[in-house]
Formats: C-alpha cells, sequence, structure tokens
C-alpha cells in the first residue's frame, strides 16, 4: 500500500470511529479486524518525515489509537519523531517543545512488555538534555537525572537516541552562550518530577454571550454530545463544566463558562457570582492544573452588542491579563453562501471596537440528524475539523501564580462595577527598560537627566510611564516595585549573551507573569523577524503570550521603516495594555485628570 493509499485509508477510518460507540458490535466488526491494526502498522513503520503531509497523517493515525491501545506508544513516539525532525529542518520552538510533550505521554503510557519500553527513556533523555542546552531550564535537567538514574537502575541504556537522529550531549557542553545565572537548586521532591512526565492538559476557556453556541461548539470540538446546549440567558454567574477530549496527540481540557449576559430572570446575586468565579480561578491555578493555554470568544453572527467588548475585557484582560492567546469562533453561518466570507466582510468590526484576535473560525453547530442535506452535513463536518486545528494551531502554555488569584478577582469585580467599561478613563502605567541604554535621556536641546515617571501621550491615548533600569540576576523578587499595565522591554537583536536569563530577571522583577509583555527587537526590519528573535533566544517555558515587534536600526536612513516600526508599536501598546478600572483608583481620578490635560 503507497503512501497516498495509507493516508486515505487512515483518513476513511478515523472519519467514521465517531459512528460506532467504542464497545459496540459494529466498533469490534470494524476497529478490531486486521484492517485498521494493519493501516496503523504499516504508518508506524514509514521513516521520518517532517513534512506536513507525514505529520498530517501521523496525527489521524495517533486519533486511531484511543487511550490503553496496544499501538498507542509507538504512535504517539513516531509523531514525536516528525515534529523534531521539523524543528531541526526550521528551527521552530514549538515543533520541539511538543515533541517532547508527546515523548512524555508515550513513556507513560508504553506497557512494561513492550519493545519500545527499552528504548523511549532514552529518547527522552536526549531530547530534554538538548533542550537544556539550547533553553536553561533547570525543569529538563532534573528531569533529565530522574530517567537517566531509573535507567542505570533497569540497565536499560541504549543507543535509543540514533533512532531518532538526536546526538546526547557531552557533560558539560553547552551551546546557550553563558552559563545559567546561579547554580540550580537540588532535584525537586517526587511529586514534582511525576507531575513533569504525566501527560500535559492543555486547559482552553470558551466564553461568550448565552445562546452564542458554547456548548455547541464544545461538541463540535469533541465530536461528541457531551455540553447541554441552550438558547435562554441565565444571567452572569460564572458558573462553568470542563471536558476533555484528544485532537492530535494532545489532551485539551474545555472549560464551558456560563453566559454572561443578563438574562430575562434578572442580575445573579453578587455573592454567587462571586463564589462561582472563585471555584473557577482555583480550579485553574491548582497544583494538578497546567495553567491557561487558550481563550476561545464564541458570539453569534447576527449579534453586535456592547456585551462584546465588556466580555472580551472581562476574560482577556482582567481574568488572563492578556498573557494567553485569544482566537473567536462565530456561529450560526449555516446559511451562509460561503462561511468564511462572513470575516471577510465583518472581521474589521471586531478590531473597531478594540478587540483583537489571533485567529478566527467561521462555523456552524447544527447536530447531523437522518434527513439533513448533504450541504449541512459536510458543512458540519467541515466545523468540526475547523474547530480542533484552531486548538492545536494556536494554544500556548501560560503558567500562573499565586499573586494572579487576587489580581484577576480584583479586576473582575472591577470592570463588572464599571460596566464592562473599554475605555482607559485613567492612564495605563507603562514600564519601559531598555539595557543597551542610560536612564538619562535628552529632555532638551542640551539637557540630560532622569525623567521618572512621566506622562505621555502615544497613538492618541495617554500613559504614566516609568524607564527602569535591567534588574540582574540577584535581585529580589519580594523588592518592592511599579505595579505596571504593561511592560516594554528592549532587546538588541546582536546581544544574545544570556539574553534569556536577562529578560526573565526583567519579567521577574517586574511580574512579567501577569502583566503583558511587548519586546521590541532593535536592528530588525520587520515583525516575523522579531517574534522569530523572540521565540528563538529570550522565550522561556510559562512565560505566556509575549508581544513583540521591531526597531531598525538607528544609523538606517530609512524613514518610512521607521515611520512604519513607530505606528506598529503604537497599535501593539494599545492592544496590548491591560484596562484599568476607574474603581481601581477612584481617589486618584479627579487629580489624575488634571495632570493630565494637554
Amino acid at each position: 500500500m503507497d503512501h497516498a493509499d495509507l493516508r486515505e485509508a487512515a483518513h476513511l477510518y478515523r472519519t467514521i470511529l465517531p459512528l460506532f460507540p467504542e464497545g459496540s458490535h459494529l466498533h469490534r466488526v470494524v476497529f478490531d479486524t486486521n484492517a485498521v491494526p494493519y493501516v496503523i502498522e504499516q504508518c508506524n513503520a514509514l521513516p521520518r518525515d517532517p513534512s506536513d503531509e507525514s505529520i498530517s497523517l501521523r496525527r489521524i493515525v495517533l486519533e486511531l489509537c484511543p487511550p490503553q491501545h496496544p499501538r498507542r506508544a509507538r504512535s504517539l513516539d513516531n509523531l514525536a519523531g516528525d515534529l523534531y525532525a521539523r524543528f531541526e529542518r526550521d528551527g521552530n520552538k514549538d515543533h520541539f517543545y511538543e515533541a517532547v510533550h508527546l515523548s512524555r505521554e508515550a513513556l507513560a503510557v508504553c506497557r512494561a512488555d513492550d519493545d519500545q519500553f527499552s528504548v523511549l527513556p532514552g529518547i527522552l533523555s536526549d531530547t530534554l538534555g538538548h533542550r537544556f542546552n539550547h533553553h536553561g531550564d533547570p525543569s529538563d535537567l532534573y528531569e533529565r537525572i530522574v530517567l537517566e538514574t531509573h535507567l542505570e537502575a533497569l540497565d536499560l541504556r541504549s543507543s535509543a537516541s540514533s533512532q531518532r537522529g538526536i546526538t546526547a550531549p557531552e557533560q558539560g557542553q553547552q551551546s546557550s552562550p553563558s552559563p545559567l545565572p546561579s547554580p540550580p537548586p537540588p532535584p525537586p521532591p517526587q511529586a514534582s518530577v511525576n507531575k513533569q512526565i504525566r501527560s500535559l492538559e492543555r486547559n482552553v476557556v470558551i466564553f461568550g454571550d448565552s445562546g452564542s453556541g458554547k456548548s455547541s461548539v464544545i461538541n463540535a470540538i469533541t465530536q461528541r454530545q457531551l455540553a447541554k446546549t441552550s438558547s435562554s440567558a441565565t444571567g452572569c454567574t460564572f458558573a462553568y463544566e470542563r471536558h476533555r477530549v484528544e485532537i492530535s496527540g494532545q489532551t485539551f481540557v474545555l472549560f464551558d463558562t456560563a453566559g454572561l449576559n443578563e438574562g430575562t430572570a434578572g442580575t445573579v446575586p453578587a455573592a454567587k457570582a462571586e463564589e462561582n468565579l472563585k471555584s473557577l480561578l482555583n480550579e485553574l491555578m491548582s497544583p494538578k492544573s497546567d495553567g491557561i493555554g487558550l481563550l476561545v470568544y464564541c458570539v453569534r453572527s447576527t449579534r453586535a452588542r456592547r456585551a462584546l467588548i465588556r466580555n472580551y475585557n472581562l476574560f482577556y484582560s482582567a481574568i488572563c491579563r492578556k498573557k494567553v492567546p485569544i482566537v473567536v469562533v462565530v456561529t450560526g453561518l449555516e446559511n451562509e453562501p460561503d462561511m468564511e466570507s462572513w470575516w471577510d466582510a465583518n472581521g474589521k468590526e471586531f478590531k473597531s471596537r478594540g478587540m483583537h484576535f489571533e485567529d478566527h473560525a467561521c462555523v456552524t453547530t447544527l447536530r447531523k440528524h437522518s434527513g439533513i442535506s448533504d450541504v449541512f452535513t459536510r458543512r458540519i463536518e467541515e466545523s468540526s475539523e475547523t474547530l480542533r486545528n484552531l486548538l492545536v494551531k494556536n494554544c500556548s502554555d501560560w503558567a500562573v501564580d499565586d499573586s494572579w488569584f487576587k489580581q484577576s478577582f480584583t479586576a473582575v469585580r472591577n470592570l463588572i462595577g464599571d460596566g464592562g467599561n473599554s475605555e482607559r478613563s485613567l492612564p495605563s502605567t507603562l514600564i519601559i527598560c531598555d539595557p543597551s541604554r542610560n536612564e538619562e535621556v535628552e529632555i532638551a536641546p542640551c539637557i540630560r537627566g532622569i525623567l521618572k515617571p512621566y506622562f505621555a501621550r502615544i497613538g492618541g491615548d495617554t500613559y504614566q510611564v516609568y524607564r527602569v533600569p535591567a534588574p540582574d540576576f540577584s535581585s529580589s523578587s519580594a523588592e518592592k516595585r511599579i505595579e505596571g499595565d504593561l511592560l516594554i522591554y528592549y532587546a538588541r537583536a546582536d546581544e544574545l549573551s544570556a539574553a534569556r536569563q536577562k529578560f526573565h530577571a526583567f519579567c521577574t522583577a517586574y511580574r512579567g507573569s501577569v502583566v503583558p509583555v511587548v519586546v521590541v527587537v532593535k536592528g530588525l526590519d520587520d515583525r516575523q523577524a522579531a517574534n522569530q528573535w523572540v521565540e528563538k533566544y529570550i522565550m522561556y517555558d510559562g512565560a505566556g503570550r509575549l508581544f513583540s515587534t521591531f526597531a531598525p536600526a538607528e544609523e538606517l536612513g530609512d524613514d518610512s521603516l521607521k515611520q512604519q516600526a513607530e505606528q506598529e508599536l503604537q497599535d501593539l501598546i494599545r492592544q496590548a495594555c491591560l484596562i484599568r478600572s476607574e474603581r481601581k483608583v477612584r481617589g486618584k481620578s479627579k487629580r489624575l485628570a488634571r495632570r493630565n490635560r494637554f
């Protein structure tokens, strides 16, 4: 069977899989015969290939191997191998990180009598060592030590890494330009190691008005009727349900939040709303949680109301601090001639209201039933696939900390009390750090000095601006510092020495874990190059969503490029800055308003 036939057969079996419940007679007839196992075995025997076609085929095969399937470990390992090969070819860190995650899961589900059992620990150990050399994360080193100890105890060490083409790093050899700022602490307790080895669960929070199709979107993603659907509005309760689904070898936990608009029954008591909100935040920050990976905003195609921006600000700014990607799903498009054309005609309306999204999906959430037309059937299937790809493509990692709960809860209460107003009634605070510059600035011709804080109009909005020095590695995170609504960090593209450690020290000092960060890379000519530089040289695990842009070299004489960079940074500041409610600092509002008249 050639590659094209294998792909067609695998895709066919994946398509009919939801039609036959597991354990039923038809499921046993179709999936326990020689046909499906043969396709899985043939696909697993294919050589490593970094192409989109091969990776897509590996993901389909993995869906044919649910948990407890005897061939799941090998399928996970093969997909990890293709993704690692893609990382070697293109240098995209996301492929590397997904390969590590899949290797962990392959080891976790591998049975002791499987011939892969003696190979997978060595592969994962070498991959973690390679990532530690690239990114300097001590947790990778700790996990590698645990694996090596396990291998030595069982005498399982082999030349496993040669199967994937990973060269195990020599002891003491590091490809990063500088050592870690301080010696790593002792290895974590066994509980922490178990959390590292267990399968990562990517938490996805799905929100929107009642009747916007949130539950139907979840059913389309899971390809099952898990979430109860309703067209009634029940008020701002913040109640939620969770649903687990596996897509392309990754585990996603979908949080289905209750409708946030005021229902016909009136306002839900504030005490009940606060209790449910605390429950949601507590679960997302619990030790068993892997943080928040993605926000999905569901809206109906027929709705364009003020509540859109209110809900956007509540979840994106107040709860998630603009630290995770946000995507929008437009539902109710089954009667459109072309569902995607709706976005072409209406997508700009979101931006005009101050809502920016990483990605979008235009779908129908109708249910299949007997007698439905072929046109609707195809649209239902296309919508399900589009939504599943939306999660895989855009999900990130944001590790929340203890301070997040208090900040988010307070911000939500203030925004609700303010009606979710998106207008910046008070100046937001910008904290700007440029390690390559002196703190002194040119106040006027021939007059230099230190000017902080000060107020500035940027892109039509007023901000309170602080210029801060770069903290050194030994700075205490407990030191009292300014609280900002946006951090702006400047980095030079040609200064790679300890770039990640310097950036991490800045984020630690100024609470970059709960405040959005814009990274401006100086010496580059476009935003795409800046994104790639940030991903390669300063991004670290758990940092969440980083906004990035460029600043051309100062000696460059191209004024148009400089104007473009300036405009992009202004737009990014407005997009990324947290919304500050007037209730937060009510006593200062009049005084600040007087100071900021221009």
